[in-house]
């Protein structure tokens, strides 16, 4: 069965592909030249690829990061929570991140529920780093690990220039030791390079798996704590903050830091290596970097923003995709017909993609290649001047060699160093959306602090209910009211039905009662406590619920019966409530019975509201609410459940809370509410209100005619009197 998240995940990974293809530059020249020395000793690989593909992310040129940081002429505002002012360092940082980060976080925003991402500041850096302080230990051996393992591949240009001097003179000994000796020693000095990288790697592995899981647990726990006001706004990026945000930050905080780690120790030490050999051809060597500098310039600022628009693009077209292939769009667009209109509209968001895209590899293939020629020239410079040298007995040939060596892992540390800012820049986006998942407070606290409700628990009657002077609109349409002063009270164990027409807010009740939301203004209380004052799940302990749509999970029958339960039930007490949901034919015909797995579109509506009952039932409420828990039923077994209900209500042990428009449903309620206005207008007996000029009656009138008339009141009336 498709579902919308894994096409989310397929469409993130599929721009991510796209995306990491065209920004991944073309390998140097001197990279290229210079092929011997990784051949020989593997430890020079400046850094490992990341698990996760960067979306819209250009592996940008060293000194593009020089320009961002100057780039940005309004700087973020402070951190709202610093005790102390901002230092000067602190404020160089928070231009410097928000500049950098704009490619990796200003777009991944829009959908979500959230109006903005804050952008990324210094704290923000400090608090990133803190993530990994419960695997401190394993960091500090993989770095010290990383450090022996790139001392290791230091060791080749120097080793290979002296070899080369060695063979050229016809020398029998190289500092002080023959050849097959100095061979063996190498060999042994590899073979520990080798072990220690593997150590490293294996550590930092093992550290960012526990970092991301960390990460995944705490905000999932916080996401599931908000309150249903939120997930009505839409629950925005939360699965790509849950799984691509939390990787990201936990590879930048391990594998990323050790490969910027071991990117700077391979800089600066190749830097000194070449000063040491020769100050001259280094100096020599900087001449490339203004060029180099002034073409990273407009190449960033291009590429900045002709990412983000691939970026929307590629947004549009993971909705569109999204919106067909959901399950309920995708059973509309098979019966309608429409695959080749939705592959036409698909083909043109994937077009746009293209089209961008495509100028994108145009700018990063002529940035690359101006930047290789330069690299060339540089390396022809060397070459001419460096043979000049050797000529006049300055530098010997070997030296010339480490030097050129030096120059590729110097240009190697410095891409490897791009990279580690870029991938630095991109967790601190990253960890901002993920930090304001794991911040975000509920409106309406699960642990809110309680006075006395010690005798909701202990008492074996259901409390009663009342709402005084409740008024209520939803937050998020916060101009129009649902309900204006309404009073209404319930006995305990009474039976209510609540009927109106469409919109008057019969569910909204349910909803105040089970504080998904707070009343603009008045009170809602059971046995006069302001369920304000109460913590939620102590109200909702107290109540079954049937919803109109039930929702069930992938596991079992019976688990999804139990779900919720936090008594041990029993099996006897699972089938005893399907019997009464009417659940026990059906269930018993499924291979496996209550251990059968199902899923949320594996039974029809019928069945799916059936097992909704007897989740319900199981947990033994004091207060039962059914909205329309019978309308995906046929005729004979909504009779069957509404003798079901009926027999509930008769030993008035809990409080059911009927919502229905069904006459056969609303007959077996003792009192019936017509709501109308916001307000309740008519409450009785059914006979009392099915009466000329009542507005049940209108109602009850309307609903017949749209049904078929009076026929469909009569057959309805005759499966009651069956039953």
């Amino acid at each position: 069965m498709l579902s919308s998240t894994s096409a989310r995940v397929g469409l993130l990974r599929l721009s991510a592909s796209s995306s990491a293809r065209c920004c991944l530059p073309p390998p140097s020249a001197s990279a290229r030249l210079f092929q011997l020395s990784r051949t020989l000793h593997h430890h020079s690989a400046p850094s490992r690829p990341s698990r996760v593909s960067t979306v819209g992310i250009q592996q940008q040129p060293f000194f593009s990061l020089r320009w961002q940081s100057t780039s940005s002429s309004t700087p973020p505002p402070s951190d709202p929570t610093a005790k102390t002012p901002p230092t000067f360092f602190s404020r160089i940082w928070n231009r410097v991140l928000t500049a950098a980060s704009k490619a990796a976080a200003s777009k991944d925003s829009k959908s979500s529920n959230e109006t903005t991402t804050p952008p990324p500041s210094f704290p923000d850096l400090r608090r990133l780093f803190s993530l990994a302080s419960s695997q401190r230990r394993r960091i500090i051996i993989a770095f010290a690990l990383l450090i022996i393992s790139s001392a290791v591949s230091l060791s080749v240009p120097a080793v290979i220039g002296g070899l080369i001097d060695f063979f050229s003179k016809g020398s029998t000994t190289l500092y002080g030791f023959s050849f097959s000796t100095i061979a063996f020693s190498l060999l042994g000095i590899f073979l520990v390079g080798a072990c220690a990288k593997a150590g490293s790697n294996i550590l930092l592995d093992l550290a960012g798996i526990e970092v991301i899981a960390a990460l995944r647990k705490r905000s999932f726990a916080n996401v599931l704590r908000q309150d249903v006001e939120w997930a009505d706004k839409g629950a925005g990026d939360v699965i790509s903050r849950l799984s691509v945000d939390t990787t990201i930050v936990g590879e930048s905080l391990t594998d990323n830091l050790g490969d910027g780690l071991r990117s700077a120790v391979t800089t600066f030490a190749a830097a000194g290596a070449m000063l040491y050999i020769s100050a001259k051809l280094t100096l020599l060597m900087c001449c490339v970097v203004p060029p180099a500098a002034i073409g990273a310039v407009f190449y960033s600022r291009f590429i900045r923003d002709l990412t983000n628009k691939t970026q929307d693009a590629v947004g549009e077209l993971s909705k569109t995709a999204e919106e067909r292939i959901s399950p309920p769009a995708f059973r509309t667009v098979t019966a309608f017909n429409t695959q080749d209109q939705e592959s036409k509209r698909f083909n043109r968001k994937v077009e746009d993609v293209v089209k961008l895209q495509t100028r994108e590899a145009m700018a990063t293939g002529f940035f690359y290649a101006g930047t290789g020629l330069t690299g060339n020239v540089a390396i022809l410079c060397l070459l001419s001047y460096g043979g000049h040298l050797v000529s006049r007995g300055e530098i010997t040939v070997g030296d010339l060699t480490s030097l050129l060596l030096y120059t590729a892992y110097l240009g190697g540390g410095l891409a490897s160093l791009t990279s580690f800012a870029t991938s630095l820049m991109r967790a601190i986006g990253a960890g901002a959306r993920v930090f304001q998942l794991m911040d975000r407070e509920p409106t309406i606290r699960l642990a809110s602090p309680i006075t006395s409700s010690g005798s909701l628990t202990s008492q074996s009657r259901p409390p009663r209910i009342r709402m005084e002077k409740v008024s209520f609109a939803y937050p998020s349409r916060p101009t129009i009211p649902i309900l204006r002063d309404l009073d209404l009270t319930i006995e305990p164990g009474e039976s209510v039905a609540l009927v109106g027409p469409s919109g008057v807010g019969k569910s909204s009740l349910h909803s105040l009662l089970l504080r998904y939301y707070d009343p603009q203004s008045g009170k809602v209380t059971l046995d006069d406590l302001d369920i304000r004052t109460l913590p939620p799940s102590l109200v909702r302990n107290l109540a079954g619920v049937v919803p109109q749509s039930p929702v069930l999970f992938e596991a079992s029958v019976a688990d999804n019966i139990t779900y919720g339960c936090e008594r041990v039930v029993s099996r006897q007490e699972v089938e005893d409530a399907a019997r009464l949901a009417n659940a026990w034919e059906f269930v018993m015909e499924l291979p496996d019975g209550f251990d059968t797995v199902i899923g949320p579109r594996q039974l029809s509506g019928g069945q799916m509201q059936r097992v909704a009952i007897a989740r319900a039932l199981v947990r033994r409420p004091k207060i039962l609410l059914l909205d329309e828990a019978t309308s995906a039923l046929d005729s004979r077994s909504e009779a069957l459940i509404n003798n079901s209900i009926s027999q509930i209500i008769s030993e008035g042990e809990i409080t059911v809370w009927i919502v229905a428009h069904r006459l056969s449903t609303i007959r077996s309620a003792a009192r019936v509410l017509v709501l109308d206005g916001g307000k309740v207008v008519e409450s009785g007996k059914f006979e009392e209100l099915d009466r000329p000029g009542t507005r049940f009656r209108g109602l009850m009138a309307a609903q017949l005619e749209v049904s078929g008339g009076e026929a469909v009141k009569e057959e309805e009336e005759g499966e009651v009197k069956k039953v």
